[in-house]
């Protein structure tokens, strides 16, 4: 399990980005969200989607789940 946070504030393309705890381009406490302890990234934009309707996955932490 590993724990996952979303940002709040959308990209200019109205996607809301998912990172993972470890991630180097994690915004600060004010600016994400707890997802919580998911088993797999998969499962952690499927918890951020239904929080935001548009999420992507971080190119940093999770380079194949970036659109």
């Amino acid at each position: 399990m590993a724990e996952f946070y979303v940002e709040i504030t959308p990209q200019d393309n109205g996607l809301h980005v998912v990172h993972n705890a470890d991630c180097s381009a994690l915004p600060g406490k004010e600016a994400i969200y707890y997802l919580g302890s998911i088993s797999n990234f998969t499962s952690a934009l499927k918890k951020a989607s239904e929080r935001f309707i548009k999420v992507n996955g971080c190119s940093h932490c999770a380079a194949a789940y970036h659109i």
